[in-house]
This record gives C-alpha cells, structure tokens and sequence, in this order.
C-alpha cells in the first residue's frame, strides 16, 4: 500500500465557502500501462482507508492482484481535511459543510488530475462510501464500468435523518462541547453518541439472539464500549462533519439535476449491484428496490443477514461473500 495526498486550492464548496483541501489516499497495487484497471473504493462514517480494506480483502472467492485499487478518504473522517485538521477560520465547529456531490467533485478531480486515470472499471463503497458511490454513477457514468453502493442510498430518508439529528443532539447536549470549541474531550457526548448508534447500527435481532457473542463480546454493555471504541478515535468535530455530510446526501441536489431525483437515477447508466442489508435499520430495501426500478442497467441483491447496518462492512461472513461475488460479476466484462 502506497499513501499520498493531493491538495486543491480553493475548492468551492456547494454552500458557498471556498478553502484549501487536501485528500489522503491509499493506493493498492499498480496501475497497468493502459491505466484502465483501476478500482475506486469510498470510506464509510467514521472509517479510514484502512478500515476500507476489509471490504476487497482477497478471499477463495476474490482476488484483486491485477487489478489497482484507489482507496480515497472522505472529507471530515480525520485523514483528508477535517474540522480537526483544519486552520482557521475553518477550524472545528467553522468547518463548511461538505456534501456528498463536494467529496465526489474533489474525488473526481483527485482521480483525474491526480492520477491521470479517464476511467474506472468499478467504484464501490459501503454506508457513506454507498452514498458516494451513488453520487460517482450518477455524475460520471461515462467513465464508469461498474457501480457497487453497499448498505446506502442515493438520497437518504426522513427516518434516517431523524436518527442522526437524535446522535448530533446527544454529544451537543454535553456542556463541555461549546458549540464545538472544546478545551477537552467531550466524555459524555461522545458516550451519549456511542450509545445512540449502538442501537442503530446493529439490528433487533442481533441483540434479541445474542450474536454479539459470534464478534466476542458477551453482553451489550460490550457492545457499548465496542462502539464508544470506534467512535473514539475521531474527534467530536469531524464526527459532526461527516454526519452532516450524510444527513445531506441526495444525488439530485445540484446543478445537474436541479432535485428531480428520478432524473438523476436515470443517469445511472454504468452496469450496478445495489445491495442493502435486509435488517439494516438506516437504509430500508423498500428504498434500494425503487432506485433500482429507476436506473436502466441495474440488479438488487439483498444482503441477508441479521447483523443490521454491520452486515455490509466486510466484517460479517455472510456480507462479505456476497459483495466479492458481486465485485466478481461487476470485473467479469
């Protein structure tokens, strides 16, 4: 694995602050002379570009060493520029808000400037990295094979968001946060936040058959402090960042498509596997069977599994057979 970074002076953002950015990003083998065997990968909420290897990790199934794999760390998860890692006047909490459509516009220029590559055989990502995903075949189907949105959404629901604005307000309501110019840590809001998502990212039947036993831990205090872990590696602000960044996504607010969000699915036309986990309680397969519906070239494969939202991370077994399978059928022309 190689890292490198790529800086953009003065990207506009799409609400309206222009800055400096800079985009970390990890590369797995090597691009061959023709440069068209390149394959993008999306970070998710609150993981890196190491976290993402456990998404094209090799298998009996999968095995990418022909293949160049680009791993681009998403704006506010810590890596690429942050609240944290910003200087003012963007620091913390004046950190813009970054959109799915800014990430992707800096993605693309990264992809094409940076690396000098016209075209991608496959971009994929779970969560966040779906929401991206979207967003890449929508925008640039053109240079695309092959789309691959693991547990995500081409825009997110009112029920989602609802979600997130309860995890936002339990670390806000910490009086240590101060609008997010804290001195210190703020302890009880990110326990607060863990504790939200804890209950989101799992499923009803991953606690009720106790199958938090199957990832080692014996009881859902356990499953507290797994998340308060997680989460805990990131600071306050670009947990904040990245999350505002979700509660925004939606492939049709832009300029392109001016909201007609059939419109911007349409425009979709590179060949997609759009697979939602059958318990995942933020993205509902009722969503993903209606922008499959709308895109022209385009197959649902649901991921059944009982671990919720966890189920298309790589870390569930059941999960990640069926996404190297499908990156296998999205490589096989």
């Amino acid at each position: 694995m190689k890292l490198g970074e790529f800086r953009i002076e003065g990207f506009q953002t799409q609400g309206g602050p222009a800055l400096d950015l800079n985009l970390v990003y990890a590369i797995h083998g090597e691009p061959n002379a023709a440069r068209d065997n390149c394959i993008l990968v999306l970070t998710s909420f609150s993981a890196t570009h190491e976290d993402a290897e456990d998404l094209f990790s090799p298998s009996t199934v999968l095995d990418l060493s022909d293949y160049c794999v680009v791993v681009i760390n998403m704006l506010s998860n810590s890596a690429s520029s942050s609240p944290s890692n910003s200087p003012p006047p963007f620091d913390g909490p004046r950190f813009p808000l970054m959109t799915v459509h800014d990430n992707v516009r800096a993605q693309h220029r990264l992809v094409t400037e940076g690396l000098a590559i016209r075209r991608l055989r496959l971009v994929m990502g779970f969560s966040m990295g779906a929401l991206q995903t979207f967003e890449w075949g929508a925008q640039h189907s053109d240079m695309i094979d092959g789309i691959l949105p693991i547990c995500g959404a081409a825009r997110i629901s009112s029920h989602n968001s609802v979600f997130l604005e309860g995890a936002r307000a339990a670390m806000e309501a910490d009086q240590d946060f101060r609008g997010g110019d804290y001195e210190t840590v703020p302890g009880i809001g990110m326990d607060a936040f863990a504790k939200v998502y804890s209950g989101w990212v799992f499923s009803q039947d991953f606690f009720r058959e106790e199958l938090y036993r199957d990832m080692g831990m014996s009881s859902v205090a356990d499953v507290i402090e797994f998340m308060k872990g997680y989460f805990g590696r990131r600071e306050a602000n670009d947990l904040l960042g990245m999350l505002a960044t979700w509660q925004a996504a939606n492939i049709a607010d832009n300029d392109r498509f001016r909201g007609d969000f059939d419109a911007a699915l349409e425009a979709i036309i590179a060949r997609a596997i759009v697979m939602p986990g059958s318990t995942d309680l933020y993205f509902r397969v009722a969503d993903s069977e209606y922008e499959v519906g709308k895109m022209p070239n385009a197959e649902l494969r649901v991921i059944e599994s009982k671990l919720g939202h966890v189920a298309g991370s790589g870390l569930d077994p059941i999960g990640k057979a069926a996404i190297d399978q499908a990156i296998v059928d999205l490589l096989d022309r």
